[in-house]
């Protein structure tokens, strides 16, 4: 198996078992608090979005399915700001969310066409307010037992690097980039949400399975 069959196995098996990973997170659903809540519903709606732009891109139509990374980023922006909002239990946060949404809305008002492309600034800013979310979480962890520590610690890792590899996502894909390079940026891309997975499988597994009790 090549280098570059390997990686695209990895990017299907990050997309195929992404819906299975948040079904998991449902099992435990009603009897866990809201944060779990909003972080299950995250991972299904993120599921959705990932599987629907695979259909339309590499998998079956074989078309342009670039418009899909607005839901992705606006989507993650708006559940994970809630997620940390019941961890930090900061009215700061809502009040980013809608300062956030409002300019991300006014760039699609004032430029119509950026639906059909990346949007590196709107990525940027909503990825770098999640990345501040998550660096506070996890010092505040450091002085005591919280929830979701390894959560954080995989969203913290992943969102760091997307923003570094996507946030310039027109540049990346219009500027005279190698074609190694670009591979190299999405493989790299596809290995972290691998690992970002089995964190919060981890997560899961040692935190919110149910318990049964044996006799």
């Amino acid at each position: 198996m090549s280098s570059l069959e390997f990686f695209r196995l990895i990017g299907d098996i990050v997309i195929y078992t992404s819906p299975i990973i948040a079904l998991i997170y449902f099992i435990s659903f009603i009897r866990n608090n809201k944060a779990y809540k909003v972080f299950a519903v995250y991972l299904l709606l993120i599921a959705l979005i990932q599987l629907g732009s695979y259909y339309v891109g590499r998998g079956y139509l074989h078309k342009n399915n670039l418009y899909y990374s607005h839901y992705y980023f606006i989507s993650q922006f708006i559940l994970l700001s809630f997620f940390y909002y019941e961890l930090l239990r900061n009215n700061l946060i809502k009040l980013i969310l809608a300062i956030t949404l409002l300019f991300v809305s006014y760039q699609f008002i004032s430029d119509v066409s950026i639906y059909t492309r990346y949007n590196p600034l709107g990525m940027s800013i909503t990825h770098a307010i999640l990345v501040v979310y998550a660096m506070i979480y996890l010092y505040k962890s450091l002085q005591g037992k919280k929830e979701f520590i390894i959560v954080n610690v995989g969203l913290l890792i992943y969102l760091i690097s997307s923003t570094l590899i996507f946030a310039s996502g027109n540049l990346v894909l219009d500027l005279d980039f190698s074609l190694e390079t670009k591979r190299i940026l999405i493989n790299v891309n596809r290995f972290l949400s691998l690992i970002f997975q089995i964190l919060v499988l981890v997560e899961w597994l040692r935190n919110y399975r149910p318990k049964f009790k044996t006799n």
